[in-house]
């Protein structure tokens, strides 16, 4: 058995086979004698070993006879041995041979988990006696071009979540799912999960204590282990990994090590091998999710989501609560509940084996209409449609969704006060566009900064003339400054390509959407947005939490969405008509650990990250994850969104507490208080922060206490010809980021795709295609098929920028020293 791991955990299996080999060269032909000298002996005064089952390290299994009850049934024998003459070392394995029996004693009360009948001690040597189960191992079944159907793997995942949210239960991991031990029962055909890994726990122990540290028997099996399990580290999850790599093996025919991973994710590529379903298809990959933290995190979790999409495809299953127990005189907990297997189902769905999956939101917040939807169509009809709305109804909540969007008809921002900006929108509104046009140029010449003019005034230009639309979502709220930075990206884009003749002689309309940063308001304005089938394409939205919100409408109606900002890993894999520029948050932990660790060569950091935020959660669980890959834990959490939240004692809290770097993830909405929290710490601990701190607030606000501040951005505009043609374009006082610069390439995907194949459908499956390139602000935009970019993220520092008598601030890139201004 090799140690074959996830590649940021990667174990050498060469080394551990070589170790192995020379313990086993001093120890093999005695063991080998030992378990021949076995078959017929009588041990425990009762038990007759008649056959070996297997043997390996300090373990063996084989199949004993009860002499002592009638007809001599079968019995699994589990015998532990090793040489120790150290009173110590056999006091430490008595110890944990009894607690490891008594684990098996409570999970023996499950009727699909074999019973422990006896354990004992004889000679100082140790034995497991468990219940024979009549049947044969899942690996039997899964021969040369034997492929599961839907029907069948379905069943198999109920069955042995089932057992699992028992397991679970007793505060128990197997930590070694996989084909050899799901016992299939010969009596009724449910899986009995076998084989819980005591014999390798103490046999572990043994090797610590006896100074047999190079040979220790790793509790999985390669393929089958998760990540964090090849690092000693096993969560409940893991077993669900491993769960979910037997399904997908009984789908493809392939073992787990014939399939390859992606490069860039570390996640498991399968679907290419097979045709299956949608629902299905993305309920495994959230169970093989790479970092246990996305996947189910818990049995009862996964079996929930499985019902989902078992009721899609009209087959029964188990209700989430039947745990079938047995029932002793001791323990009599749960009542049996009827369990109803599988049919082999003959309606099962198919998909694209390249689309790519609807994860968390498809199975958790579209669960109910996906599975309606699947069950008419296997049947071959359509819902009755609902009576229509009445307009009195409908009216106010309709208006208010309307006066959110505009293409030139009305004013969406109050950027400044702008008489000719205004008459542009009032002769807009009239359809008067030569007029508008005119007051919108002279609205251009005393604010070249407004981002609304210039998208306004190329919609005006275009009158009644044919044109491709797509609509800009943004947030003209609070983040009023972050609007305008996506807004002049976009316009410039816009512009840029209509000035060169439109898209085969077609020019580009944009409709700008406010959606104020709230959530439900960006799902309606997208319901919105999809019944407008002139809108071909949609950038957008602000934060991470309005583009998972709204994600779901689209992709269920087929609109592209490329999101310029949104970062959280959720929004990966959401669907094939979900695409982003703005790299994900898994980048930006990834760069800030490494430069915490190898760069800052420190250890010991606290987070401040706000919980009610998606984005806020996702770069903290991702910079967790990224430092619990290297061995390293974060030593405190602070909440900025609570109500009791003290900037100075949480400090003085971390410093007290030996931190030697403090990690910023806040959004927007608690962005002061970050703020705060740099000027409070005065430099004292080294400061890590998302990209939601390098605003131009920042640099003004905390001034000198932020210098040295490491900041991860996706994109470096200094020196860029966009830099320059944005400034000529927007004036030199305008904010141009690396917002700016991210909405620019979201706008740019979609006019390349749209000059390939100017429909919804057909943009999408040009972005999806493997060699799309469009050519971007800072580097060329390619999509994963994930819907990421490809690509990385840049990590800046604040230093100070002298300017005459005064010192001023800035973001440079590191190892770049500023440029000092004349």
């Amino acid at each position: 058995m090799t140690l074959d791991c996830a590649p940021s955990g990667r174990i050498s299996s060469i080394t551990v086979e070589s170790r192995k080999s020379n313990f086993v060269a001093r120890s093999g032909a005695r063991l080998r004698q030992a378990v021949d000298a076995m078959l017929g002996e009588l041990l425990g005064a009762r038990y007759r070993v008649i056959n070996v089952l297997g043997s390996g390290g300090f373990g063996h299994t084989y199949i004993a006879e009860d002499t002592q009850r009638p007809g001599k049934p079968r019995c699994v024998l589990k015998h532990l041995t090793f040489a120790s003459s150290n009173a110590l070392v056999l006091q430490q394995v008595r110890r944990l041979f009894q607690t490891e029996a008594e684990t098996l004693e409570r999970l023996g009360r499950h009727d699909q988990i074999p019973q422990l009948l006896a354990y004992f001690e004889e000679e100082q040597e140790f034995y497991l006696v468990q219940e024979f189960i009549e049947g044969h191992p899942l690996s039997d079944e899964l021969t040369e071009g034997v492929r599961f159907t839907e029907s069948q793997v379905i069943a198999l995942l109920d069955d042995v979540l089932s057992v699992l949210e028992f397991v679970h239960a007793q505060g128990v991991i197997h930590r070694d799912i996989k084909p050899e031990n799901l016992i299939r029962r010969d009596r009724d055909g449910h899986f009995v999960l076998i084989d819980f890994g005591a014999v390798k726990t103490l046999g572990n122990t043994i090797a610590e204590a006896t100074g047999e540290t190079s040979f220790s028997i790793p509790i999985y099996t390669s393929g089958y282990g998760a990540s964090e399990q090849c690092l000693g580290r096993p969560q409940f999850s893991s077993d669900l990994y491993s769960l979910g790599m037997v399904a997908i093996q009984t789908l493809t025919g392939m073992r787990p090590s014939q399939l390859p991973q992606d490069f860039n994710t570390s996640e498991i590529i399968w679907r290419d091998q097979v045709q299956v379903g949608e629902p299905l298809a993305a309920f495994l990959d959230q169970m093989i999710c790479y970092h246990y933290i996305h996947r189910y995190q818990s049995a009862l979790e996964a079996r929930q989501a499985l019902q989902q999409v078992a009721t899609g495809l009209m087959l029964p299953v188990r209700t989430a609560n039947a745990l079938t127990v047995r029932h002793t005189a001791k323990s009599l907990t749960l009542t049996p509940t009827k369990q109803t297997q599988f049919q082999p189902d003959h309606h099962t769905l198919r998909s694209d084996p390249n689309r790519k999956s609807v994860k968390v939101l498809a199975i958790a917040g579209g669960a109910i209409v996906a599975a309606l939807a699947l069950v008419f169509w296997v049947r071959g009809f359509s819902p009755t449609p609902l009576p229509p709305t009445t307009e009195l109804a409908i009216n106010p909540v309709q208006k208010a969704l309307n006066d959110r969007m505009s293409t030139g008809e009305k004013l969406l921002s109050d950027w400044q006060a702008n008489p000719k900006k205004q008459e542009g929108v009032e002769q807009l509104a009239a359809k008067n566009y030569t007029k508008a046009v005119v007051a919108l140029e002279a609205a251009r010449r005393s604010d070249r900064s407004d981002p609304e003019t210039l998208i306004y005034l190329n919609n005006a230009r275009i009158g009644t003339e044919k044109s491709y639309t797509i609509a800009a979502a943004v947030p003209l709220g609070d983040t009023f400054g972050s609007a305008l930075e996506i807004l002049r990206g976009v316009a410039k884009a816009q512009d840029d390509v209509n000035q060169a003749g439109g898209i085969g002689g077609t020019r580009l309309k944009v409709t700008i959407v406010n959606d104020d940063n709230q959530p439900e308001t960006a799902q309606q304005l997208a319901k919105l947005l999809v019944d407008q089938p002139e809108i071909l394409g949609v950038v957008g939205h602000g934060i991470s939490d309005t583009t998972l919100s709204a994600a779901a409408v689209y992709q269920a109606n087929q609109l592209v969405l490329v999101s310029p900002l949104s970062s959280a890993v959720q929004l990966s894999n959401v669907g094939s008509y979900i695409f982003r520029t703005m790299p994900s948050d898994r980048l930006t932990a990834k760069a800030l650990s490494s430069h915490m660790l190898n760069q800052m060569k420190k250890r010991k950091v606290v987070v401040f990250f706000n919980a009610a935020s998606a984005y806020s959660l996702s770069l903290k669980t991702e910079f967790k994850n990224a430092l619990f890959y290297n061995g390293v834990e974060i030593m405190n959490e602070f909440d900025l969104s609570r109500p009791d939240f003290d900037a100075a004692d949480s400090v003085e809290m971390a410093i007290a507490s030996g931190a030697e770097v403090m990690m910023l993830a806040p959004d927007s909405n608690v962005s002061d208080r970050a703020i705060q929290i740099v000027q409070l710490n005065r430099r004292r601990l080294k400061v890590l922060a998302g990209d939601s701190i390098s605003t131009a607030k920042v640099l003004k606000v905390a001034g000198r206490e932020a210098v040295d501040m490491v900041v991860a951005v996706p994109a470096d505009l200094a020196r860029l010809p966009f830099q320059q043609q944005s400034e000529q374009l927007w004036g030199r006082n305008a904010a141009i980021s690396w917002r700016t610069a991210l909405s620019y390439d979201a706008t740019q995907a979609l006019v390349v795709a749209m000059r390939r194949e100017p429909s919804r459908n057909g943009i999408q499956r040009v972005l999806a295609q493997a060699d799309f390139m469009a050519s971007g602000a800072t580097e060329p935009v390619r999509f994963l098929s994930s819907g990421d970019r490809q690509g990385g993220v840049r990590l800046m520092t604040v230093e100070p920028l002298r300017s005459g008598n005064r010192v001023l601030y800035e973001f440079k890139p590191i190892g770049l020293k500023p440029t000092p201004k004349k």
